[in-house]
């Protein structure tokens, strides 16, 4: 089954979006020394514009890594530090807590370990000026969800933070950083990073649900997210294939396709290098974060792979490496459906990396009196949780602040420790979470939830 994938990526893109309802899909796939693309679909359900693979799609947050890489090549340099406090190169940055301001560091952004609550999306369409620094300016409301440097939780805020940063360091912009930096040095040819060079492109636009019908997509109201997070990953573009590009110049140590540099071989070695370990969500791998790249080791066949996911106004996208086998994958699809990304990402890691991502069935033995526990709501800037006891059932229901995602009822069934599995009201496995940071009387003070923590903010 998953050889006729490989062996026919084309045909398995084009099944793929009548299977699952998506709009369109653009994959690209590097192994064995060989790249293989595919594109099905319709670009805009609006036009009827056909998706083909040097069409560019919004791939979110993968951004991050070449934000970090940004950074990275500035340590090259010698012109930054990652153990420096942020304010060293920033002297206006501040977040509400005034400790936290002077003690966060370079490293603590890239790892998201800063403590930085990281869902601000302010509205600045129609905002004139330099957006990203504006931004930064805006953070000083922002609260400290942990103690700094003592967990993770992601931080889209962070981000901003670090691209600020290099425009001040560079004293360009972040857009012009990614082009001089990035893009060229890389061959990156259908690549962007502001919206004013999008005409020059064959370009996707993003679908989201109508309402609580997933069965149809409709537009969003704005192009993009927050345009000041550009470089969380708010506005730049691209195909896939260069984004196997990108991800080709990790594998090859630094190097671009004609053999120079555009990164440090250990600069390249220290964004792989584990940070921070994640709490343990999986009972199939561990999952690690080092500087931008996520990463996770699958203990049977000790496998590393690494990677970073995307999210945007109706996009969604992936980038995964395995560095030892010098293989790589992307994919972006323009339809804001979890379902079909986690089937889509199955799929692939099954036919490209030869990796099983099927989670266990929970069989935990222990009591629902004992679980109880946990019950209770739970928040952060992306999602409102509350979990209760119904009967012999714990359940959930993730409001999503920020995701144009109905809200999702859950069933939660124990795994191990504080991890619960997630299945939603029609079975469907989502990732499981996990509760955190037992109290005196083992009632937990986080929920880990969509890689953020989400503090306990009532008990009912």
């Amino acid at each position: 089954m998953y050889d006729c994938i490989t062996s026919n990526l084309q045909g398995f893109a084009e099944a793929f979006i009548e299977k699952h309802n998506i709009p369109a899909i653009s994959i690209a796939t590097w192994q064995d020394g060989q790249l293989q693309t595919a594109a099905a679909g319709c670009l805009n359900l609006s036009t009827g514009v056909s998706a083909t693979t040097d069409s560019i799609f919004q791939i979110g947050s993968i951004t991050k890594v070449m934000t970090a890489c940004l950074v990275m090549q500035l340590v090259d340099e010698g012109r930054v530090e990652l153990d420096a406090p942020v304010k060293q190169y920033l002297h206006d940055f501040m977040i509400a807590d005034a400790q936290a301001t002077e003690s966060i560091t370079v490293r603590q952004l890239l790892n998201h370990t800063s403590g930085m609550a990281g869902d601000y999306f302010p509205n600045d369409y129609g905002h004139e000026g330099n957006l990203i620094a504006r931004y930064v300016d805006r953070c000083s409301l922002l609260p400290l969800v942990h103690p700094v440097g003592e967990m993770f939780s992601y931080s889209n805020a962070a981000f901003c933070v670090a691209g600020r940063l290099i425009e001040v360091v560079r004293g360009i912009s972040w857009y012009q950083a990614m082009s001089d930096y990035l893009f060229k040095p890389l061959g990156m040819q259908h690549a962007i990073a502001h919206p004013s060079d999008v005409l020059r492109y064959r370009c996707a636009m993003g679908h989201i649900f109508d309402g609580s019908n997933t069965d149809r997509w409709v537009l969003p109201k704005k192009t993009y997210l927050t345009l000041g997070q550009a470089p969380v990953g708010s506005t730049p573009a691209m195909t896939p294939e260069n984004l196997i590009r990108f991800a080709r110049g990790h594998l090859e140590g630094g190097l671009n396709e004609q053999g120079e540099r555009w990164l440090s071989a250990d600069s390249v070695q220290q964004m792989q290098q584990s940070q921070i370990e994640l709490p343990k969500a999986s009972m199939i791998h561990d999952s690690h974060w080092g500087l931008g790249w996520g990463m996770g080791h699958y203990t049977n066949g000790d496998i590393w792979s690494v990677g970073h996911s995307g999210a945007t106004n109706g996009f969604l996208s992936q980038l995964l490496m395995l560095p030892a086998d010098n293989k790589a994958l992307a994919f972006c699809i323009n339809g804001c459906r979890p379902s079909a990304y986690q089937a889509l990402n199955t799929e692939l890691n099954r036919a490209v990396f030869n990796l099983d991502l099927t989670q266990p069935e929970p069989d935990s033995t222990s009591t629902l009196d004992k679980l109880e526990l946990i019950t209770g709501q739970y928040e952060s800037m992306d999602t409102h949780i509350t979990v209760v006891r119904e009967q012999e059932q714990l359940k959930a229901t993730i409001v999503y602040k920020v995701d144009p995602l109905p809200p999702l009822q859950a069933d939660l069934r124990h795994v191990k420790d504080g991890c619960f599995a997630v299945y939603s009201a029609a079975g469907h496995r989502c990732p499981n979470m996990v509760f955190l940071k037992p109290g005196e009387q083992g009632v937990p003070q986080y929920l880990f939830n969509g890689a953020r923590q989400n503090p306990r903010v009532a008990n009912s």
